[in-house]
């Protein structure tokens, strides 16, 4: 075991993510911010990000060899980036092999089962890791003697996998400390142009993102929110948020706040005074949110959304049929509201994007294709139609699962390749209708090309090029070019 004292060297890693050519997010590693804000007080922190540059095999090697770290905790924050990860713990083993492996994020919480048995892992920490990693720092330091007490965390002890699960979440949001980003040239973050992000892409630079709230109480089939985050939705205070944006603009000049939140708009009481402050106090900058749930907008809301500087919304009503909204995908959404809603939206001139996914287990083909005629008579900015994927910890992978009607070792597909098929329809067919149907709505005039193209930060050559890929490819392409 690792010697940890007070001078360890704790290094907070997030993965080249992009190492097999998938297409990654080059996102601020806003939760290892937080995390190194939680530890830098007690331990010698430093976040590194190979995710960023793309870094090769070697230089990730390079620098790892040189950092020299005691403790690595590496992030995860998808099922889909498996293989990356256990590439990135061998790669650690292989270059400091005394040092600690920890990781945590999403794989560790939903697939701990499977995750725990990288041997290049020391320990999993499950859930949020505010408290927990710091805690779990503290025990080692006190040699390691109540281990079997501390929940939230899996390793191995004498060959047999010990697996405490998470009991809790965290309550109070407000006490845990703002992103820590000293030693992040945090400029490159915030001033990078992301191709293909939509909703990431800010209208105003340098932008930051953040998250309000977590949590979400709904119970959509095809979801892990409540597994990663819980039922309960927990918030920020107003006054909590307000003081993160003043001190992004005072200490990094930003101008645009993108939140990641599932709910942000759970307390309308709540999401009112964050957006009265932000209008009262004339910063300047532009807002929005990556998802919003539609059932939560109304005039009042819309109308100081738009006041206080947000543009766009990106919203997922899932279902064109209503049947499949109530019975199968279990979202509270009403079609006939949902559309009197998105009038009102683009009324306002907000841009529109929509998210919609079929391909459930007890869909019908003619519920598929009420779907599509729904998304396209809403007439909005931008369609994306996503192909019902089994995740682990979720309703839809206990069905495909009971039902055979995939493998268990499916529950690391990712997102871009059909995995069900029913009577009704196999997955070859729902690749080729989300393709050609996305291509068909979105692209129908010059204009629609124009905004699209504004949306995605690309070039309308560049738009020509990413349909002509998704037809050959059936939407499977994910090494998108930079």
């Amino acid at each position: 075991m690792a010697s940890i004292n007070r001078n360890t060297k704790v290094l907070l890693m997030q993965p080249n993510f992009a190492i097999f050519g998938k297409r990654s997010w080059k996102l601020v590693p806003y939760n290892l911010s937080i995390l190194k804000a939680c530890l830098c007080s007690k331990y010698e922190t430093e976040i590194y990000d190979p995710n960023f540059d793309n870094l090769t095999e070697e230089e990730i090697r390079c620098n790892i060899r040189k950092i020299n770290p005691d403790v690595v905790g590496l992030t995860s924050f998808s099922t889909e980036y498996y293989k990356e990860i256990k590439f990135h713990t061998r790669l650690i083993k292989e270059e400091i092999p005394e040092a600690l492996v920890i990781v945590g994020g999403v794989l560790p919480t939903v697939l701990i089962e499977q995750a725990i048995q990288d041997p290049n892992v020391d320990y999993f920490i499950m859930g949020e890791g505010e408290y927990r990693l710091p805690q779990l720092l503290h025990i080692l330091e006190s040699s390691g003697n109540n281990l079997l007490k501390m929940e939230g965390i899996a390793y191995r002890l004498n060959g047999l996998n010990v697996i405490n699960p998470p009991q809790h979440f965290i309550d109070n949001l407000d006490a845990i400390p703002f992103p820590n980003y000293e030693g992040l040239d945090l400029q490159r973050y915030c001033n990078l142009n992301q191709k293909y992000a939509q909703g990431l892409i800010p209208r105003q630079f340098p932008f930051a993102t953040t998250m309000s709230s977590r949590g979400c109480p709904y119970q959509c089939i095809f979801c892990a929110a409540q597994t990663v985050s819980g039922k309960k939705v927990r918030m920020r205070s107003s006054e909590n948020i307000i003081s993160e944006i003043d001190w992004l603009i005072k200490d990094y000049g930003v101008r645009e706040v993108i939140f990641t939140d599932d709910h942000f708009l759970f307390s309308r009481k709540r999401a009112l005074e964050i957006m009265q402050t932000i209008k009262s106090r004339n910063y300047g900058i532009t807002w929005k949110c990556a998802n919003v749930a539609i059932f939560c907008l109304n005039a009042e809301i819309l109308e100081l959304m738009r006041e206080s500087g947000a543009y766009q919304l990106t919203i997922s009503i899932e279902s064109g049929d209503q049947d499949v909204l109530n019975k199968i995908i279990k979202k509270p959404v009403n079609l006939k509201k949902a559309k009197e809603i998105v009038s009102l939206i683009k009324s306002l001139d907000f841009e529109v994007i929509c998210n919609f996914v079929f391909g459930f287990p007890g869909e019908k083909w003619d519920q598929i294709r009420r779907t599509i005629d729904y998304a396209e008579n809403l007439d909005i900015d931008l369609v994306n139609f996503h192909i019902a994927t089994p995740l682990p910890k979720t309703e839809l992978m206990d069905i495909c699962l009971q039902e055979q009607l995939i493998k268990p070792e499916q529950a690391l597909s990712g997102y871009t390749h059909g995995v069900i098929s029913t009577n009704e329809f196999n997955n070859f067919e729902l690749q080729i209708l989300r393709a050609f149907e996305w291509d068909r709505i979105n692209f129908k005039t010059r204009d629609k090309i124009k905004t699209i193209a504004r949306l995605q930060g690309i070039s309308e050559e560049e738009v020509a090029e990413w349909r002509s890929r998704t037809r050959k490819s059936l939407g499977t392409t994910i090494n998108w070019k930079e």
